[in-house]
């Protein structure tokens, strides 16, 4: 698991420099690299992170796996039913992202860039892999193993970076079937018709399923609805968390606050 961990982020890196150099030479303004520099600054703390609780996330697997209803043994099925198992809860846990304000609060880091390029892959809130893995858990007690929920949960994530660039255009079928960049070009678009579709991680099936697919038509207006107007990495991670911080005194009672962190996002 950790070479292949060390080898994907080796041809993320290779990938996303690459197509970073090509999206600066075409437009070098000095927004465009601060955000870049910012994205990048965001990624780096994520993986450091990220890495480290994946030994955390492992035992919370085990534990899970161990308390098993059954343990089929391993083989190329199975495999199959973990990938697809992994992209839907990838699909239930990105609808949350936009669909709850407690959860917004970290995923709106990914959404607060103006630009689209592979940078913008790198620019999560760490405090995402402090919990996420959670999700994902409840898979090994129906009896997929630890070590395939965290293989797919790796494709599926390394499938989310590389679908961040508009060097590539639209795939005709390909993107009624899959996550592609013109998909994920939607899923970023505050345009009214565009706003939360598209939380495929590598299939689009389940946004077929549950009616939130859009198709790429009028270009995608990147960002979010309240400009954060910064590249302040320490802003561009909390500024969400200070507004619900702001806005929680305001309303009275515990249920009521509790019901107002689970409610949609302005």
């Amino acid at each position: 698991m950790g070479t292949f961990n060390t080898i994907s982020a080796i041809l993320m890196l290779t990938v996303s420099i690459t197509e970073i150099i090509f999206v600066i030479l075409d437009s070098p303004e000095k927004k465009l690299i601060r955000d870049i520099r910012a994205n990048m600054l965001l990624g780096f703390i994520y993986f450091i992170i990220g890495m480290s609780v994946k030994v955390i996330a492992f035992a919370v697997f085990t534990l899970f796996y161990h308390y098993a209803f059954f343990k089929p043994e391993l083989s190329w099925w199975l495999w199959i039913v973990g990938f697809l198992c992994c992209d839907f809860i990838h699909y239930g846990y990105h609808w949350l992202g936009h669909k709850t304000r407690i959860f917004w609060a970290p995923h709106v880091t990914h959404h607060s860039s103006l630009y689209f390029n592979m940078s913008t892959g790198y620019r999560n809130n760490f405090f995402h892999a402090l919990y996420r893995f959670i999700f994902w858990a409840p898979l090994c007690l129906l009896g997929i193993p630890p070590v395939v929920v965290l293989v797919m949960e790796s494709i599926i994530a390394i499938q989310n970076f590389i679908v961040h660039t508009e060097k590539i255009g639209k795939l005709g079928m390909l993107d009624w079937l899959f996550n592609t960049p013109s998909n994920h070009r939607v899923h970023h678009g505050i345009n009214p018709e565009y706003i939360d579709k598209n939380f495929g991680g590598v299939l689009m099936i389940y946004d077929h399923l549950f009616r939130t697919y859009a198709k790429e038509e009028a270009p995608a207006v990147y960002g979010i609805t309240h400009d954060i107007n910064s590249t302040n990495p320490v802003k561009i991670i909390t500024h969400e968390y200070f507004h619900l911080m702001k806005q929680l005194p305001k309303i009275n009672g515990l249920t009521k606050k509790i019901l107002y962190l689970f409610s949609p996002p302005d």
